[in-house]
């Protein structure tokens, strides 16, 4: 067993300083009190480091090929940020794995700000406003119903979620009623589910939901 000559204390397990002082452990070490739980990377190493190992091939060929073929403009650029932007998502859908509404709920606003962000860096055509923004929201919405139904998740865990991915979904309302939106079929449908949920909240969860929004809000 471990032991600290300063403290006088003895440590379990294969510490090495001890958890007082931080003065280096003399003695010994055991078996630790605890298991090792291995992390999500630890138990997929091998998977996440052949998804690096792609994802930096993807970027060296295409800058290869983008050198060799200047004149067609620095697309690789583009082709880089989109790599960065996929693992961002990613490393956000790992860490939070343990909370899907949270998740689903941030994947809109990581998966819609990116959107923006790369339709502004490509010379704004406006598919974000079109497309992403929309679908992102309609299928949040729609996953998030379906997993709390078949989860039989308590409804204090997804109505905050909920209601806030409803608010962000009646969004495009807005660019719609401004005329940036040039293809309204999209936000169309996103803006009717959300009525449409919300609808369906207040009916069926109302006393749930106005419970849940005192108790998370304080109001």
């Amino acid at each position: 067993m471990k032991y600290c000559e300063k403290c006088g204390v003895k440590v379990r397990g294969v510490e090495i300083v001890c958890p007082l002082c931080q003065q280096k452990l003399s003695g010994e070490a055991e078996e630790g009190i605890y298991p090792p739980i291995p992390t999500v990377y630890r138990q997929y190493e091998t998977f996440f480091r052949a998804l690096i190992l792609f994802t930096i091939a993807v970027g060296v060929t295409c800058g290869a090929v983008n050198l060799l073929l200047p004149q067609r403009g620095y697309w690789s650029v583009f082709v880089a940020l989109g790599l960065l932007c996929f693992w961002i998502s990613l490393a956000y859908a790992v860490r939070k794995r343990d909370n899907i509404p949270e998740n689903i709920t941030v994947q809109v606003f990581l998966v819609s700000a990116l959107g923006l962000v790369w339709d502004w860096l490509t010379g704004w055509r406006g598919w974000s406003l079109d497309f992403v923004l929309p679908i992102a929201c309609s299928m949040a919405l729609l996953s998030l119903a379906i997993l709390a139904k078949v989860l039989k998740m308590p409804p204090g865990d997804y109505l905050v979620y909920l209601n806030m991915d409803i608010v962000f979904g009646i969004a495009p309302l807005v660019f719609y009623l401004t005329g940036l939106v040039h293809i309204p079929l999209p936000s169309i449908i996103c803006i009717s589910l959300s009525i449409l949920t919300l609808s369906a909240l207040i009916v069926f969860e109302g006393k749930n939901m106005l419970e849940e929004m005192s108790r998370r809000f304080h109001i």
